[in-house]
């Protein structure tokens, strides 16, 4: 009988100590970072949609600024790094990110580091991003299109109008054109002269940039773009193009050394540590359309929500933390509702007054975007950040005829006048409109007197700037609405200086939101009880948006192809 019961615990015994070797294997090829041979070009692939950052755990895997900005630093000061490798193609994002990810190569390349850009497809954003590095070759089998820009714009009137929907729609501002889509049949006079002149400044800001960068006169890259798409021979005249390869063929023009690492097998390492000191920056990621309650999920008219629960958290939190010495609020918005954005604002505006509080917009910063961003000491924007919209809008579907075709009757019973002022079955009273038009006004001219307070202007400047208006970055600094031109990087400058950081001084960053780990993503899917995270659930949007009218969101989105 002893013996028996010896030998089961001996069995017991071997098999708890399997059991842990095994998990501590399984827990070290978890954990052990890959091994980075020396000499190594750190190889970036660049393609589709490239966000300002990413907090889930589900986000794909495609690079996002913040990735790029962390990792090229590390990658700046790591000694197995020679180089960096970046294959550029299809790029689905805003000229404005390209620039601020083109200036992060060129800072690598300033720390005597070379920069090869391949472009294996595509025009003048996948271009316009290459032409930062020191070198820049192109597919030998394929086509670089050269094109301007251009934009097209979508009107639904008659489309509704067919399933008897007609759109109630108000503005404060005659450049406020959100609306317009569902109102008009074509573009009104201020419509049309605000997206050329928006196009021709965002189109003449990129080629500037891209002769500065090639160092090609003007008038040639103006020729080119003028007269392309050219044959590939066209380009490499031009000295656009450094050489016609293929991708095999990138070590032999540059140094020979065949030896890389991807972009995310490097993310798996830690050392060396780039930003670290006593004192330190913190970078909050402001990305998405802006609604009350919490960031995360999907709008029907943005790919995130910035929720201003969550973003007036992350602004307290660094209020608050005393290692924190200066802020960097990175803003990708169209706007929406201006309650949320009045949240956001009050909360920048305290933390600006115990901290230094510097604006880094990205691709969109406008409406409820530039609204959040007024309380900051300094602006930043690319050229081609699109910006402004300084109005306000607000209005209703109106779906009685397009109920009745499919068998549906309402009933109304109210307690008061207005109670059903937003209903969908009746079109605004004369009263009504009356009503909603004084309380954008109130809105309207709150904001101009912010604007004007906040960047030190009076408020008939502001109004003519303002109406509704969207601008170029490179613009908006002439006009006042921003204090310099930069990316993320430069904003991160100006904040250590207004922090009164010494040049050499090293000084921490701390990103906010953080990145959620698998558990927490799995339990906000629980908390959520979502059965379909990339689902849009179009009930509760509407909802939503009902009840933040009016709204301070962008006017149009601007496809650039």
């Amino acid at each position: 009988m002893k013996r028996g019961v010896l030998i089961a615990l001996l069995v017991i015994v071997i098999v708890f100590v399997f059991i842990i070797l095994a998990a501590g294997f399984i827990y070290l090829q978890f954990t052990q970072e890959p091994v980075i041979p020396d000499n190594s070009y750190l190889k970036i692939d660049l393609a589709g949609n490239i966000e300002d950052f990413e907090d889930s755990f589900m986000a794909g895997g495609a690079p996002t600024v913040k990735d790029l900005f962390f990792q090229i630093n590390r990658a700046k000061i790591d000694p197995r790094i020679k180089g960096i490798i970046v294959k550029i193609s299809y790029l689905n994002t805003g000229l404005a990110k390209c620039r601020d990810i083109g200036e992060l190569l060129r800072e690598f390349s300033d720390s005597g580091k070379p920069v090869a850009a391949y472009i294996e497809a595509g025009g003048i954003r996948e271009y316009y991003l290459a032409s930062f590095a020191d070198k820049v070759f192109m597919f030998k089998g394929g086509d670089l299109f050269l094109r301007g820009l251009a934009s097209e714009a979508i009107f639904l009137k008659n489309t509704l109008s067919k399933l008897g929907i007609s759109a109630e729609m108000l503005h404060i501002g005659e450049y406020k054109t959100a609306a317009n889509m569902f109102t008009e049949e074509g573009m009104t006079p201020y419509h049309r002269e605000a997206i050329q002149t928006l196009l021709d400044d965002v189109f003449d800001s990129t080629l500037a940039e891209i002769a500065k960068n090639r160092n090609i006169d003007r008038k040639t890259i103006d020729a080119i773009f003028e007269e392309s798409p050219y044959a590939n021979k066209a380009y490499l005249d031009a000295k656009l193009i450094d050489k016609a390869i293929y991708e095999d063929e990138i070590f032999a023009e540059l140094d020979g050394t065949d030896s890389t690492v991807d972009f995310s097998v490097y993310k798996e390492t830690t050392a060396p540590v780039p930003f670290h000191g006593l004192q330190n920056i913190a970078v909050i990621f402001a990305t998405g359309e802006i609604q009350s309650g919490k960031s995360g999920g999907k709008s029907l008219f943005s790919d995130t929500v910035l929720g201003s629960e969550s973003l007036v958290r992350q602004l307290k939190a660094v209020r608050k933390n005393k290692s924190v010495v200066a802020v960097v609020l990175r803003v990708d918005s169209p706007g929406g509702s201006a309650l949320a954005s009045e949240v956001m604002r009050r909360e920048t505006e305290l933390l600006a007054k115990e901290k230094p509080l510097v604006i880094s917009m990205s691709d969109l910063a406008a409406s409820g975007g530039y609204w959040i961003s007024m309380s900051a000491q300094k602006i930043l924007s690319a050229p081609q950040t699109i910006t402004g919209s300084i109005g306000v809008v607000s209005g209703k579907f109106v779906m009685k005829d397009f109920y009745s075709k499919i068998g549906i009757n309402k009933e109304i019973l109210k307690t008061t006048e207005y109670a059903d002022i937003f209903s969908d079955y009746k079109p605004f009273t004369p009263a009504e409109r009356e009503k909603i038009v004084a309380m954008m006004n109130v809105f309207y001219k709150k904001f101009i007197g912010l604007v004007a307070n906040n960047r030190n202007m009076k408020e008939d400047e502001v109004d003519k700037i303002a109406r509704g208006r969207v601008w170029a970055g490179s613009r908006a600094l002439e006009l006042k609405l921003v204090d310099q031109i930069g990316g993320l990087s430069d904003s991160i400058s100006e904040a250590r200086t207004l922090a009164k950081i010494a040049p050499e001084e090293k000084v921490g960053i701390i990103i906010y939101p953080k990145e959620k780990s698998f558990l927490e993503y799995l339990m906000g899917l629980v908390q959520a009880k979502i059965q379909n995270p990339m689902a849009i659930d179009i009930v509760a949007q509407m909802d939503k948006y009902k009840k933040f009218f009016p709204a301070l969101i962008l006017p149009y989105r601007i496809a650039i192809y």
